[in-house]
Order: structure tokens, then C-alpha cells, then sequence
């Protein structure tokens, strides 16, 4: 633990600036004092403290949900390496602008460092404060440039450090087109209520394989229309692609970030019509039933390291946050479930599986995790 070294001097001295070291103390305390402590006191005393307090952290979180949970145990986890001493203050996103605003005024005047974990929470505050001083790291969020966030991925130049869940288009689709490269059609499941699925995920996507000859399907869900459940959209649309792909052999289902779709991934399974199920989500390919195929994307653990990362570099190492450039992480994230794969009868490429970082045997077993190899030696 960091601790505080108080010493109490009965002497008098006006200054205490470097400079004007009173001529008692000897050149190589004022040196430590000046290099490793910052020193304040009056007449009668002098305190020698540590160069850097603790750092305060602040954590604003939008919603209850799995993958902030991943994040911000993954970060404690990273500091908890990295300093001897560290507070965490996770407070709740305010529905009201005024109560934003004036949650911003509080962290500004208390914290050292502000996490906005999750899309909803990281444009609330990128348009909530603008011009501040009070550095910020995103964390779980997609593209900030393809959200309109920051015009460039060389960084901010502002208070702001941005990572991205986000591959490139061309790069997803690259992978997509390892795994089935006579790839014709892509239907993508994403939430109507998910802007940011639909403007990071959705849009780039479809333009990228358009160029490419590929057809595009908006699989749009929205529980609350009749007529956008993900039973009927499914219904339809897989309709639709068996109109251009009757035997759907060249066809494939993309599910994006969307939280409510990735919890109903044994449902898109059972309605599928045998179409196999890939996803920018790592942590939705599992061992378990309720499983995608395969995964090409940032894991949210990952993420969050990375944005751990920025954070101790801020506060550690006086990095501004404006100079860090978007986190994007390459190459991608790959899960594999051979248990999907046999129950599909699609066979996965061997070039995918000598990339993935997990795998998962058709019994269930995680046979890699993280690379590594989890066999028997």
C-alpha cells in the first residue's frame, strides 16, 4: 500500500518551493523531495507526501448487463496488478441531462479518471462534455468514428480516449469469407432499439459486401411491434434468401452486438432453418447448446483490458488521453463451437480453427482458451 510519510520539522521557513530549500537540510533531501514527493506545510511543520495520491476512479454504467460486468471485473483485475492502491466509484447513468451534467461537476471535482462503459453511456458524455478536463476512457463501446464521436482514429486531441468493440468491415467480412467462400447472402440480426449496432455493425457491413456482389438482409427486431418479433422476422427473411439460395448452402446468419438478440441466440438457433450462426460477440460461442457457430470479433475482456490499459497510462505514466488513438484490437478475437459445427453438418476451415484463441470440442469441452491449449499434457 501506498503509504503517507508525514515528518514534522519545529522550524521556520516562509517558502517552501524547490528553489528556496532552507540551508539546514542537506542537498539530498531536497533532491528526493523534489523527484520521488511533493512537499507543502507552514511555520511550524513540513509534510513530505507521496508524488501521486491514489487514484480515483469513476465508472458510469448505463444498464444492468453481462458484458459490463466482464469489463469491469476484467479492470479490476488490471489494476489491481498495476497499482498498490486504487478506488473505484461505479455510479449509474442519470436519465435527465441536468442530472448528467451535474454528475460530470461532482466526478470533475473528485475523480482523476472516467470510464463510460457501453455505447449509450459513452455518447451521453461525449456530447455532455465537451471541452472538459477530467480525462475519459471508453470501454465496451462500438466505433466512435463510425458513431460520429471523433472525426479520425489517430485520437481525440480533447480529454477523451475512445476504444472500439468494432473490426473493421473489410476485416469481418474477410473472415466471413474464409469460412464459407462461395458466400452469397448475409442475413444480419440486429435490435431496432440498437442505434449503435445498426450504425457500426449493420450499415459498414452491408456496404462492404454489397461491393462484393453479396447480398445484404436486415434481420430488424423489435418485441414490441407485432410484426418485427424475431420470430417473424426470422420467418420472413430466411424466406426471402431462400428465393435467391434455395438449399441456403452458400447463405449465412451474422448476429451483432445487440444485448437483447444475444441472449436469445438458442431461439435464432431453433428458427434458423439449418443456417449457421456467426457473430462479432465472442463471448455468445460457448460449449453449452445455446451457442453460435463461430465468433469474429473483440471480446469484451479484451476490450477492457485495453481500456485499463489507457487508463493507467493517463494516470500512471501522464499520457494525455487526446494522444491515445482509438483501440481497436488485431487481429480479431475467433471462438469456434464444434459442437454447432457437427450439429450443422458444416465443417469449420482449418485456417480458422489454427487461428481461434477458443475453441470448444463437439462434447462441449474447451479444448483451447485464450490460445492456449487446455489438453492434457
Amino acid at each position: 500500500m501506498i503509504s503517507t510519510i508525514c515528518l514534522l520539522l519545529l522550524v521556520s521557513f516562509s517558502s517552501l518551493a524547490s528553489d528556496n530549500w532552507p540551508d539546514w537540510l542537506g542537498d539530498t533531501v531536497k533532491q528526493s523531495a523534489g523527484n520521488d514527493w511533493r512537499f507543502s506545510g507552514d511555520p511550524e511543520s513540513l509534510q513530505i507526501l507521496p508524488a501521486r495520491e491514489n487514484p480515483k476512479i469513476w465508472v458510469l454504467v448505463s444498464r444492468k448487463a453481462a458484458s459490463y460486468d466482464t469489463a469491469l471485473k476484467t479492470m479490476l483485475q488490471v489494476y489491481k496488478q498495476e497499482f498498490d492502491a486504487v478506488s473505484f466509484h461505479v455510479v449509474k447513468l442519470p436519465a435527465a441531462s441536468t442530472d448528467l451534467n451535474a454528475l460530470l461537476e461532482n466526478a470533475e471535482a473528485n475523480a482523476d479518471l472516467l470510464y463510460t462503459v457501453g455505447s449509450k453511456a459513452t455518447v451521453a458524455v461525449s456530447k455532455a462534455y465537451q471541452g472538459g478536463e477530467l480525462p475519459i476512457v471508453s470501454v465496451n463501446a462500438k466505433d466512435p468514428v463510425l458513431m460520429g464521436l471523433v472525426d479520425t482514429y489517430e485520437g481525440t486531441g480533447s480529454n477523451f480516449a475512445y476504444t472500439s468493440l468494432n473490426l473493421p468491415a473489410n476485416v469481418t467480412l474477410s473472415f466471413l469469407l474464409k469460412y464459407m467462400p462461395d458466400l452469397s447472402q448475409i442475413g444480419v440480426l440486429y435490435a431496432r432499439t440498437n442505434a449503435s449496432a445498426y450504425l457500426t455493425q449493420f450499415l459498414p457491413l452491408q456496404k462492404e459486401a454489397e461491393m462484393r456482389g453479396i447480398r445484404v438482409l436486415a434481420m430488424e427486431v423489435d418485441e414490441a411491434i407485432e410484426d418485427q418479433t424475431l420470430s417473424t422476422v426470422m420467418e420472413a427473411e430466411i424466406h426471402a434468401m431462400k428465393t435467391q439460395d434455395p438449399d441456403l448452402s452458400q447463405s449465412l446468419l451474422w448476429l451483432t452486438g445487440s444485448s437483447s438478440l444475444l441472449s436469445r441466440v438458442d431461439e435464432i438457433n431453433q428458427q434458423s432453418s439449418g443456417l449457421p450462426l456467426l457473430t462479432v460477440v465472442p463471448e455468445a460461442v460457448s460449449g453449452n447448446e445455446n451457442s453460435a457457430l463461430m465468433s469474429v470479433g473483440v471480446s469484451f475482456v479484451n476490450n477492457a483490458h485495453q481500456a485499463a490499459l489507457y487508463g493507467i497510462r493517463i494516470l500512471r505514466d501522464g499520457e494525455a488521453a487526446g494522444s491515445l488513438p482509438v483501440g481497436v484490437i488485431s487481429p480479431p478475437d475467433i471462438s469456434i463451437s464444434f459442437r454447432q459445427a457437427k450439429r450443422l453438418g458444416k465443417p469449420v476451415p482449418l485456417v480458422l480453427l489454427e487461428m481461434a484463441s477458443d475453441v470448444y470440442a463437439d462434447d462441449g469441452r474447451a479444448i483451447r482458451s485464450q490460445g492456449m491449449s487446455m489438453e492434457k499434457q
